[in-house]
Parts: C-alpha cells; sequence; structure tokens
C-alpha cells in the first residue's frame, strides 16, 4: 500500500533564482541563525570598541552587561522549552514578579529562605501546571490563556505590596547575583551553563527532539508515539520555574521586590529570542545557544546607548530593527534554516 507524505511544506524562499542569489550564498556561509547572530554580536562590540573605546569592554562593563543580562537569560532559557514545544508563555515576566514577591515577603516575614524558595518554585511549576492544563485540557488558545495569567499574577502582585516593600538581604544569595569569577559575573556564568546543558538536551537527547517533534507537527508526533500532552505540561512548568527562579534571583541582586518588578520582561526576554532564532508562530524552531546570543546582543546595544547618555527610547526602535531584519534574514534563506 503506498501512502503519501504528510509533512508540512517549508516555507518559500524570498528568492527563487535557480542558480541561487548572491543574498542566499553569502547568508549561507553562517550556517544558521546561531552564525548570523554571532557575527551581529560581534559587529555590536566592534561598534562599541570604536564609539565608546576599550572601557567597552573593561573588566566593569563587562560586570555591569553581564549582571543585567544574567537573569533574562535564565528565565529566557527555561522558557524557550515551552516555545520549542509550540507554546508561548506571556506570564513568564509576571511570574517573575510574583515569585519575587512571594519569596521577599515571606523571608522578610522570618520564614528560612531556602524553605521559602523550594514554596516559591513549587508555586511556579503549578502557574506552568495550570496555563497547560487549560491549553491542553481545554483547547484554549495559548496566547489567550498566558495573557490572561500574566495579568492575574500582575493584580497579585498589587494587592501583595501595597506599600513600600521589605528590604531582603541574604548573604549566599547575594553574593551569587553580585559576585564575580575572573572578572565574569557569577551569575552570568551560571546562566551560560545553564545555556550550555540546555543546548545538550535540545540537540543532543531524546527528550529534545521529543519537544521539537511536538512543536513543529503536534499531530505527526502524537502518531510517532509521543505524548503530545505531556511534553507540553512539562514545558509549561519548565517555563513556570524558569521564571520563579528568576524571581528569587532578583531578590537576591536588589534586596527586595516592588509590585511591578518583571513588568514587560517577557517582551524583553521573546525579542531576544527571535533576534537569536527561535519563531513565535512555528514550534520546533531555535537553539538555546542563539537565545543567549540574541540577549547579548540587545545587551551590548543598551549598554553604547546609556554609556553615550542617549534617550532609552531609542533602545526599542533598534531593538526593532534588528528583531526586523532577522525575520527578513530567516526568509531569505528560504525559511528553513532554523531546522
Amino acid at each position: 500500500m503506498t501512502t503519501t507524505s504528510t509533512a508540512p511544506a517549508r516555507p518559500a524562499p524570498l528568492f527563487d533564482d535557480p542558480q541561487q542569489s548572491t543574498a542566499r550564498r553569502i547568508l549561507g556561509t553562517f550556517k544558521g541563525p546561531v552564525g548570523s547572530i554571532s557575527a551581529a554580536l560581534v559587529v555590536t562590540l566592534l561598534i562599541g570598541l570604536i564609539w565608546v573605546g576599550p572601557a567597552y569592554l573593561s573588566p566593569s562593563n563587562v560586570q555591569i552587561v553581564g549582571v543585567s543580562v544574567a537573569i533574562p537569560l535564565i528565565v529566557g532559557v527555561m522558557a524557550s522549552f515551552a516555545l520549542l514545544a509550540g507554546v508561548v508563555d506571556l506570564s513568564i515576566g509576571s511570574m517573575v514578579g510574583f515569585g519575587a514577591v512571594i519569596f521577599n515577603q515571606l523571608v522578610a516575614a522570618g520564614l528560612d529562605p531556602w524553605l521559602v524558595a523550594l514554596i516559591t518554585v513549587v508555586v511556579g511549576a503549578v502557574v506552568g501546571l495550570t496555563n497547560a492544563l487549560v491549553i491542553v485540557k481545554f483547547g484554549a488558545e495559548p496566547l489567550a490563556v498566558t495573557l490572561g495569567m500574566l495579568t492575574l499574577l500582575r493584580g497579585l502582585c498589587q494587592v501583595i505590596v501595597v506599600s513600600a516593600p521589605p528590604s531582603t538581604l541574604i548573604d549566599p544569595l547575594y553574593t551569587v547575583t553580585q559576585g564575580a569569577i575572573l572578572g565574569f559575573p557569577t551569575l552570568l556564568l551560571i546562566g551560560i551553563g545553564v545555556t550550555l546543558i540546555a543546548a545538550g538536551i535540545v540537540s543532543k537527547t531524546r527528550v529534545g527532539r521529543k519537544v521539537q517533534a511536538v512543536g513543529g507537527d503536534d499531530r505527526a508526533a502524537a502518531r510517532a508515539g509521543i505524548s503530545v500532552t505531556k511534553v507540553r505540561v512539562i514545558a509549561l512548568m519548565v517555563s513556570g520555574i524558569g521564571a520563579a527562579i528568576g524571581g528569587i534571583l532578583y531578590v537576591g541582586q536588589l534586596g527586595s521586590a516592588s509590585n511591578v518588578l518583571g513588568t514587560g520582561l517577557e517582551f524583553q526576554i521573546y525579542a531576544a529570542l527571535m533576534i537569536g532564532g527561535y519563531s513565535i508562530t512555528r514550534g520546533g524552531v531555535g537553539n538555546p545557544l542563539g537565545g543567549l546570543l540574541g540577549l547579548l546582543v540587545v545587551a551590548g546595544i543598551t549598554n553604547i546607548l546609556n554609556v553615550q547618555f542617549f534617550d532609552p527610547d531609542y533602545l526599542d526602535l533598534i531593538v526593532a530593527i534588528i528583531l526586523l531584519a532577522a525575520v527578513l534574514v530567516d526568509r531569505i534563506r528560504g525559511g528553513d534554516s532554523f531546522e
């Protein structure tokens, strides 16, 4: 019996020249989005060195950039598993804030910080599980569900913190979030380590292949014997846990937690992930290393603007241009460069 392939067609390339256009040949040398964003990072560093001078790569400035990008990196890497599974979790920014508020308030009330950290992580897992059950079991639209959760958690933050939040200084946590090893922020090195582990899981393990299969084509994955429900539930729980950990780390870094902490963080993270090669519209696409490089590019540009005393509003404009360029590069390659 003859069967026909039901695999989804790849997006048509922007340039259909049989001989392959010059643009595609040039972009092809960068070996996918990770190569392209690596080139963008090199360009960013060169601009910084030319415009700011050698101080741009000084240990103190590297420390500033590293500290600013480390927590979004950890949160983004964990959230990227849901993205690979075909679900955009918009609630991560509010979960970061909610986790920080819970951790800060309970520690200030006298509870053991390690116990409170465990409670906070469990709350993050429960939030992810709640998102997953509504999305997977009831077939609700992921963007609508996670946007609703974003609003709910932000409202809870406002209710819990009605005045100035208490200060909480936890020595071991402060040491991790503010310390440095060989001039590099400890927290950034931890974030890079998490990224490398995640990249290994995505590219080298059966778990990673299952997540990508579910995001790429959930019906085909189900026919192959993969539990789509289980994969997406676990991926969303990992996303919630990552956001909760991010909230804890912010308390260690800032010594407190306001009711607006984490506001807009989800858009910063997803913009960087898209710049780094992930797709919001189709799952199974992306690599944690690309996300790391995307965040570093955005952080590097932000630092240049800050040092040169530019209006912060210019950052949104520049990130938007880079994001559009990343989408255009994907289309020029033919739309399949991530696979």
